[in-house]
C-alpha cells in the first residue's frame, strides 16, 4: 500500500466527478466539481436538499442554475484512505433566508437562528450523492466521517409520525419547514408533537421503525413511539425524546 496506489484506487470516481462536472456539464446528474483528493458537491432546483424550497438559484460561470452544498475529502490513516470527511456549508440559507439561517458554527444561547454548517438534511442529501457516484464508479464506499450540527434553540421542532397501510416513519422537522414535504406518497400526518429539547439528534431526516425493537405488549396498531408520544402530549412534557433515543430514536433506524 501506498498514497499512489491508494489514489489510483479512487481515480475512477474524481475521474467521473469530472465528467459530472458542474460548470461544463448540462446534464442534471452533473453535480460535481473534482480536486486531486476529494471533491464538491452542489444541488440544482430539480434536486436539492429538504429545507431549500424556495432558494434561487443563478447560473453565473456554470451550466445550469445551482448552489453549493458541501466537500467530500479524502481522510488518511498514514498512507491508507480510511475514510471520506464531508461537510456541507449552505451558503445559499445564508444568503436569501438571513431571519432564518446564520453562518455560525457554535449557535449561542438563546440565539434564534440556525446554522449553514452540517445541517441533517444537506448532511444526509450529500451522502446520497457520494453514495451514488461511488456506485456508478464502481468502487467500494468507504464510511463518511462527520461532525454533525447542534439544533438551535429557534423552535419549537415539530415531531411527526407518519402513517400508511403498512408502514410508518418520524421526522423531526425543522421551524420553518411544513411537516408536508416530508409526507411521501401514500402517507399521511398521524402525530405531531412541538419539541424543544432535541438535542444532537438528526432533524430533517426520515426515521424508520426497526420491528425487532417491538415490544411484546405493544398494540398492532400502534408504532414503536405511539405510547410515549401519547403520554407526552397529555402532560406537555418532550423529556422522554432525550430517553428514547441512543444514536437516534429508540427502536428506529435512518
Amino acid at each position: 500500500m501506498s498514497y499512489q496506489s491508494e489514489h489510483q484506487r479512487l481515480k475512477p470516481v474524481l475521474d467521473l466527478a469530472s465528467q459530472l462536472d458542474i460548470a461544463t456539464n448540462p446534464n442534471p446528474q452533473a453535480i460535481f466539481e473534482a480536486g486531486n483528493g476529494g471533491f464538491q458537491v452542489w444541488c440544482i432546483p430539480q434536486e436539492r436538499p429538504q429545507g431549500w424550497s424556495g432558494i434561487t438559484m443563478n447560473t453565473g460561470a456554470f451550466s445550469k442554475p445551482c448552489e453549493y452544498v458541501g466537500s467530500v475529502v479524502w481522510k488518511w490513516d498514514d498512507d491508507k484512505i480510511v475514510a471520506l470527511a464531508i461537510e456541507t456549508t449552505a451558503y445559499a440559507l445564508a444568503d436569501q433566508k438571513p431571519d432564518e439561517y446564520c453562518n455560525l458554527m457554535d449557535i449561542p444561547q438563546g440565539f434564534h437562528r440556525r446554522t449553514i454548517f452540517n445541517r441533517d438534511a444537506d448532511i444526509e442529501w450529500l451522502k446520497e450523492k457520494v453514495t451514488w457516484l461511488f456506485a456508478q464508479a464502481g468502487i467500494p464506499l468507504p464510511p463518511f466521517e462527520y461532525e454533525q450540527a447542534v439544533l438551535s434553540e429557534i423552535g419549537p421542532y415539530i415531531l411527526t409520525h407518519y402513517v400508511s397501510e403498512e408502514d410508518e416513519y418520524v421526522v423531526i422537522v425543522s421551524p420553518e419547514i411544513d411537516p408536508e414535504e416530508f409526507c411521501k406518497p401514500g402517507y399521511e400526518v398521524a402525530h405531531t408533537l412541538e419539541i424543544w429539547k432535541a438535542g444532537d439528534f438528526p432533524a430533517d431526516v426520515i426515521l424508520r421503525p426497526d420491528h425487532e425493537y417491538h415490544e411484546a405488549g405493544t398494540e398492532p396498531d400502534e408504532g414503536p413511539l405511539v405510547e410515549q408520544y401519547e403520554n407526552a402530549s397529555r402532560l406537555g412534557d418532550d423529556d422522554w425524546l432525550e430517553a428514547g433515543f441512543e444514536d437516534q430514536i429508540s427502536g428506529w433506524s435512518e
